[in-house]
């Protein structure tokens, strides 16, 4: 029997650190040294390495946290170059931090297009931790990589045991294993003695495409910042966001998508000056919906996406030159 051809792509993160002690869930990140994917393989036991044949190629090894959107084109190309110079490739899984997998991974599923799964990982304890859960994360997405059913569902992040839509997942503990959840509609799926389950599709899939620039770095992408809502703001932050150059500004109101007086007053500037100013909701679940004050002052509606996806979807799409009434047909999807 074939054995299913595996890329796997590291990123770093916790599922590639480690410290010298074993009890250290906290300050490996600062203190501990970092793997490779080789090291991430080789803690898996012998007969599941024998079940896939596993192709490595690493990318970076750094912090999740020190991630870019230039860094994640760059990783996209990366795929892509991946996938149509190994046409073998039965699947691609991308080890990544957890602290912002939920932006990257969403980055991923709005340029892609390709025929086969792209998995994204990632863990909550280092290598080295007692009952560490990278090795049975990186297991489990190296089964749904391998998983013909898997294909045509967009990028998809697996932990846990559970399978989620890129665009549908939110980290929602800062320790606790069972970080990953999808608020709205739930898993994709799950993985469940050694097998892939499928409990539901999803009927639609935001999607953007390449930005078509051969070398795009941070300072050549627009700014698009996220304003954070609260009782009393004046909106001085939104003016200095506005000052600072954004382009976009992504208002995370207070639920359901709701600013105060002095926040208003400076978005609305900053819509006069040309920023396009999306509402969105720091709520854990729940969609923001255009309703008629903001389609009067001229601000879109983040839809279900929360405000760190929703700042992903307005930088690629300014980037590929698309117009407020495009850009808001894709924040309306489900």
């Amino acid at each position: 029997m074939k054995r299913p051809v595996i890329a796997i792509i590291s990123t770093g993160g916790t599922i590639a650190r480690q410290s010298t002690d074993p009890r250290d869930t906290v300050d490996y990140a600062e203190i501990g040294a970092s793997i490779g994917g080789r090291d991430l393989l080789a803690a898996l036991p012998a007969p599941v390495r024998a079940r896939f044949e596993v192709y490595d190629i690493p990318f970076s090894s750094c912090d999740s946290v020190k991630m870019t959107p230039a860094r994640w084109l760059q990783l996209a190309r990366c795929i892509n170059d991946t996938i149509t110079t190994r046409p073998d490739l039965d699947g691609v899984v991308i080890t990544h931090g957890t602290s912002s997998l939920e932006e990257a991974a969403c980055f991923l599923d709005l340029v892609l297009d390709v025929p086969c799964p792209v998995v994204v990982v990632g863990a909550q304890r280092p290598a080295s931790a007692i009952s560490a859960d990278g090795p049975a994360n990186l297991y489990a997405a190296l089964e749904v990589a391998s998983c013909p059913g898997a294909a045509g569902r967009g990028v998809l992040v697996v932990a846990n045991n559970e399978i989620h839509a890129a665009q549908e997942v939110t980290k929602a503990s800062t320790y606790q294993l069972e970080t990953f959840r999808s608020p709205d509609f739930g898993p994709l799926g799950m993985i469940e003695a050694n097998r892939v389950f499928f409990g539901r599709a999803t009927g639609y899939r935001r999607h953007v495409g390449w930005p078509g620039e051969d070398d795009v770095r941070d300072d050549g992408m627009p700014r698009v910042d996220i304003a954070y809502s609260h009782a009393g703001a004046d909106g001085v932050g939104i003016r200095a966001f506005v000052a600072a150059g954004a382009r976009g500004l992504i208002s995370a109101g207070m639920l359901p998508g709701m600013c105060t007086p002095a926040e208003n007053v400076a978005l609305d500037e900053a819509v006069a000056s040309g920023v396009v100013v999306v509402q969105g909701s720091s709520g854990y679940c729940g969609g923001v919906v255009r309703r008629h004050e903001l389609r009067q002052r001229g601000i879109l509606a983040s839809g279900h996406m929360r405000p760190r996806q929703a700042r992903i979807l307005l930088i690629l799409a300014l980037m590929t030159g698309k117009n407020v009434d495009a850009i808001q047909a894709l924040y309306d999807m489900p």
